[in-house]
């Protein structure tokens, strides 16, 4: 019994004190970003780094495009002979709008691939109109495919109003929800090596001549050109790491950039936006592709790959009933967890959290048997989960099998109320038929009867 309450208590404990952390995982301490949304996560474990108002409803911007190349390819049976003619409608409705385009003519006539590296290189506005037309009929159309998919994926504090990101105020979302659709794009290979581009030609078509292509993700271009703006005067835009994938920019939703980078097998995806497009004396400034230098920066240097759990590991013992030579069995992870964490992180820094499937468990248990779950948490975040198994087997002791039938079975049946009727009547049965005896032969009676 001792044993019992002790590792009752010992689980308690270890589920209050997980509780008890911070509720925000990593915070950088000699930056800021000044972003209004921000994300930073492990590609490969989803572990999150950081992440500032990440169900924050934002406005995407171009980042609207990573929906629109991929509904173009998924909706495309050859991307190389499939052909897309632009329509004098396409770019009309632009006119005015000063908005970034891909010099597209009426009449012109692009394969899908050609058009996605339109669409994703320079930017396309005219571009993006004409796949909503190819693929939908007309753009309203192509918008609720637009809306479908994001439904389909998951993106629930999301709605789309255009195919170009040009602002609408029913045009949104938020940081997690383009995290959703990044993984949905970066998973098609060739949305992948499209984005990751930096300059591309495009062969003449039926009504221009060759014309050339550049990113319009500074993070990839070494060209020497640097930062204007205060916060990181003279540095350059250029980052060696950095791969993809795609910026975005209105007055309204700020500066946006999408990008993943790698180093040294690790391999992370920084989403920024509603970045600040001007500085405090008015001038226009490009700080989101500092803040997302910064972050990954962090990234490499600070944070490492490691173990958190072993799969032997004895995390809590669990109360078992029916066992004659025990009153607990250990519980230990079914397998090992690791994760992205910070350096400096050990096992006094690294806390669980346990949830048991029930209070106790009835002997026998199989070594293995799924006792509950246990939660692995850095600073409050979790870095993952992992199911609590039996570390031995614990045998069944027959006796106190059969003497736990016996009470429960008496216990079920003196506390059954119709038992406590039918016993009630048969006493008073009794007690009066005894009454009547004596009364019947007592001397009085038996006088009277002669």
């Amino acid at each position: 019994m001792i044993k019992r309450i002790f590792c009752v208590i010992i689980c308690i404990i270890i589920s209050a004190s997980a509780f008890t952390l911070s509720a925000s995982a990593f915070v950088p301490t000699n930056f800021d970003i000044d972003a209004e949304g921000a994300l930073l996560i492990n590609i490969d474990t989803e572990n999150i780094l950081y992440q500032k108002n990440a169900d924050t409803k934002l406005y995407p911007a171009s980042l609207t495009k990573l929906m629109t190349a991929l509904l173009l390819y998924e909706h495309s049976l050859d991307i190389d002979n499939e052909i897309i003619t632009v329509s004098e409608h396409a770019l009309s409705i632009l006119q005015g709008t000063d908005s970034s385009v891909g010099g597209l003519k009426a009449g012109e006539m692009l394969t899908v691939r050609q058009m996605l590296y339109v669409l994703l290189l320079s930017s396309a506005n005219d571009g993006a109109n004409a796949i909503a037309e190819h693929v939908g009929g007309d753009i309203s159309s192509f918008v609720a495919m637009m809306n479908e998919k994001a439904s389909e994926l998951g993106m629930v504090n999301t709605h789309f109003n255009n195919a170009h990101g040009l602002h609408d105020p029913e045009h949104y979302t938020t940081v997690n929800d383009m995290y959703t659709l990044t993984k949905a794009f970066l998973s098609v290979d060739v949305l992948k090596e499209i984005s990751f581009t930096t300059k591309y030609t495009l062969a003449a078509t039926n009504l221009s001549k060759e014309r050339n292509y550049t990113t319009t993700n500074l993070l990839l271009l070494n060209n020497g050109q640097k930062c204007t703006a205060d916060k990181y005067q003279g540095e350059a835009y250029y980052y060696k790491y950095a791969n993809g994938l795609k910026t975005g920019y209105t007055d309204h939703a700020g500066r946006c950039l999408i990008s993943t980078a790698s180093k040294n097998g690790y391999n992370y995806l920084c989403i920024i936006m509603n970045s600040p497009v001007y500085d405090s004396k008015g001038n226009k400034i490009r700080i989101e592709f500092g803040d997302t230098k910064k972050l990954y920066e962090w990234a490499f240097n600070d944070f490492e790959y490691k173990t958190v759990l072993n799969s032997g590991e004895i995390i809590c013992e669990v109360p078992v009933e029916l066992a004659w030579d025990t009153d607990y069995v250990s519980a230990c992870p079914s397998e090992g967890i690791s994760a992205i964490v910070p350096k400096i992180a050990d096992s006094s820094t690294i806390s669980t959290r346990v949830s048991l499937y029930k209070n106790s468990f009835d002997a026998p248990i199989k070594k293995g048997s799924v006792l509950g779950e246990c939660d692995i948490l850095y600073a409050g975040d979790v870095l993952g989960t992992v199911t609590l198994v039996a570390s031995q087997d614990i045998e069944r002791s027959t006796i106190m099998y059969v003497g736990r039938g016996i009470k429960n079975f008496f216990t079920t049946v003196f506390s059954s109320v119709p038992f406590l009727i039918s016993v009630g009547v048969i006493v008073l049965a009794v007690v009066i038929f005894i009454i009547t005896c004596i009364v019947i032969n007592s001397p009085k009676h038996r006088k009277r009867r002669y």
